[in-house]
């Protein structure tokens, strides 16, 4: 799955859409949690996005509205709960890049989120066409 299929769907729960539909849309965040920590989940899963995108976790804090300490705490939390480096520093003058545990963790993240999306997405349509069905279909 492309980036950029995961990320539009993170953006349709979040109800970044345009699209006008006559049933209720689902919308959901969601996160994975180990030993009472976030371990990852949409917001982490954007910042990656973004310093892989830009090269700098500075821009990718500023571009997604979050203060660079902030950005910089959910970074190292995730790191430690899991016991690897999402990020590196190539060197002193260039800006942040994905280690390759990290961009696998987020494109994984984004085909299950992407999964469950569609999943919930479906299901919902179908219970939800039950209670909004046409005035004259019902009794």
């Amino acid at each position: 799955m492309e980036k950029n299929k995961a990320s539009e769907a993170i953006k349709k729960t979040k109800g970044e859409t345009s699209v006008k539909s006559p049933l209720p849309e689902v919308k959901f965040h969601m996160w994975l949690e180990k030993d009472g920590g976030v371990f990852f989940g949409c917001g982490r899963y954007e910042l990656l996005l973004k310093i892989e995108e830009l090269g700098s976790l500075k821009l990718a804090s500023e571009n997604l509205g979050l203060s660079y300490r902030g950005a910089w705490g959910k970074i190292k939390r995730t790191e430690e709960i899991i016991g690897q480096k999402l990020i590196y520093k190539k060197n002193n003058k260039e800006g942040y890049m994905l280690t390759d545990f990290g961009r696998g963790l987020m494109t994984e993240f984004g085909e299950f989120y992407e999964d469950v999306f569609a999943y919930a997405s479906k299901k919902s349509t179908k219970n939800l066409n039950r209670f909004f069905e046409p005035a004259d279909n019902q009794e």
